[in-house]
């Protein structure tokens, strides 16, 4: 069974919105601004390495890269290097770091401590409102040595450090930071990324560009990003762990797909939690091995990456219901393929007889449950574009999942019995929700 699934909206809160408000216990920073620095403080000297190192990464110059490291710490050096190997294949539109919020520290070994160090990583895929850009968390520690200041250790922020480390930001699980990668640029819009687990990474460049024209022509000139990333991996390990995925309470390892929608960052280093600014897809390779090809999975994903921007990201209980995010994507798969959608109408068919529809939509809190009705809830879900499709036209579905993504979900009762819903039912359908409902009940039990 081809099981396309994105990141629960759970998980997603709890690796980027957890951090957004620092840590109980934080020590409070000293009030600095950025061409002064108290008495004995080196953290001019950090901003200077950093500033040299962001230059370096935008110049491709893994020399001036690595100049500032401690040479003599040859693990740091050489995680460093597989880190500018990694991030110099991509089309960067802007590396720097952002220091206002770290505080330093001296450390039993003497070495100069600072955390956090926010550093924007924003590729020419990405696109956030004003400066918004994506960002990872670091600890710097510096050391003077021979009258010079070399940086000693880069710690990036994890699940698991984030709190000890007082290290409140973005965590730092890109794929860049643990593995060696191989990027390719398929036309102006996409990068496929593949790990040492995939020699085949060339093979998927046509079918991606085919989904995404699919996708871009489907959501029209509605906001969306300025291209996509995509990352191919046959090792299980990776998948669990980039992203920080596998920390998920619904992580599945048969998982074929998963999309995230990255939070940015101000200019102070702070999260902005009003608009996506990046989109990040990996594809599970060795899921696919029963298959002919990821085609529908890449294109499930990409209808999420493409249309993640435009919906609400408040977070928290504030956000989308799962059924119409995830209902829609699956929708997408039955455009000109006869075979997914049959599989859809069997599924749901299937569900009613046994007793899985109850006139209404999947709630949001146990969409992904284990041992529940996962693929159910996922074609159940599509079959109210299916219904807005059959009744005023694909371009009708399409505005309806727009207005519904940028509302959050109820959790007292079904969205399609909230009001704000009626007046979508009747600007998009020109009927009301009641109507609506009772079109789509007889629609599902005839087996959608």
């Amino acid at each position: 069974m081809v099981h396309s699934v994105r990141w629960s909206r759970r998980a997603a809160l709890l690796a980027g919105g957890l951090l957004v408000t620092g840590c109980s216990g934080y020590r409070r920073p000293t009030i600095q601004s950025e061409d002064y620095d108290s008495a004995g403080s080196d953290k001019k000297h950090l901003r200077e390495i950093l500033e040299r190192r962001a230059k370096a990464l935008m110049d491709k110059d893994e020399k001036g890269y690595l100049a500032d490291l401690d040479q003599s710490n040859k693990k740091l050096v050489q995680h460093e290097k597989l880190i500018f190997d990694n991030l110099r294949q991509f089309d960067l539109a802007e590396i720097r770091f952002i220091t206002e919020r770290a505080i330093e520290n001296t450390d039993d070994d003497g070495d100069v401590q600072f955390a956090p160090v926010i550093r924007i990583t924003k590729f020419t895929a990405d696109a956030g409102p004003g400066d918004v850009a994506p960002a990872e968390t670091f600890l710097y520690r510096l050391r003077k040595k021979n009258d010079k200041f070399v940086v000693t250790g880069i710690i990036g922020a994890t699940r698991k450090n984030y709190k000890k480390l007082h290290l409140d930001g973005p965590l730092a699980y890109g794929p860049w930071n643990t593995d060696k990668l191989h990027v390719v640029k398929v036309g102006k819009k996409v990068w496929l990324v593949g790990d040492k687990s995939v020699t085949d990474l060339d093979r998927y460049a046509a079918v991606t560009e085919r989904e995404l024209r699919l996708v871009e022509n489907l959501w029209g000139d509605r906001l969306t990003y300025p291209g996509y990333i995509l990352f191919f991996t046959r090792d299980m390990a990776n998948l669990k762990q980039w992203f920080d995925y596998g920390a998920a309470d619904d992580f599945d390892p048969s998982i074929l797909g998963l999309q995230w929608g990255l939070l940015g960052v101000q200019k102070n280093g702070t999260v902005y939690g009003r608009e996506y600014a990046a989109s990040r897809i990996v594809v599970n390779l060795k899921g696919h091995q029963a298959y002919s090809d990821p085609a529908m999975t890449i294109r499930h994903e990409l209808t999420h990456a493409v249309t993640a921007r435009a919906s609400l990201t408040i977070g928290g209980d504030y956000t989308p219901p799962t059924w119409a995010i995830e209902g829609f994507a699956r929708y997408t798969e039955t455009m000109g393929n006869a075979a997914s959608a049959a599989r859809i109408r069997s599924a749901v068919a299937t569900g009613v007889r046994a007793g899985k529809f109850r006139g209404t939509t999947p709630a949001s809190k146990n969409f992904y449950d284990f041992g529940g009705d996962i693929d159910f809830n996922y074609c159940l879900g599509s079959t109210v574009f299916s219904l807005a499709e059959r009744l005023k036209g694909r371009a009708a579905a399409v505005e309806l999942y727009y207005r519904i993504i940028q509302h959050p979900d109820s959790l007292d009762m079904p969205f399609m019995r909230l009001p704000v819903f009626d007046g979508i039912s009747r600007d998009v359908l020109g009927m009301s929700s009641d109507a609506f409902r009772s079109r789509w009940n007889t629609f599902v039990r005839n087996g959608g």
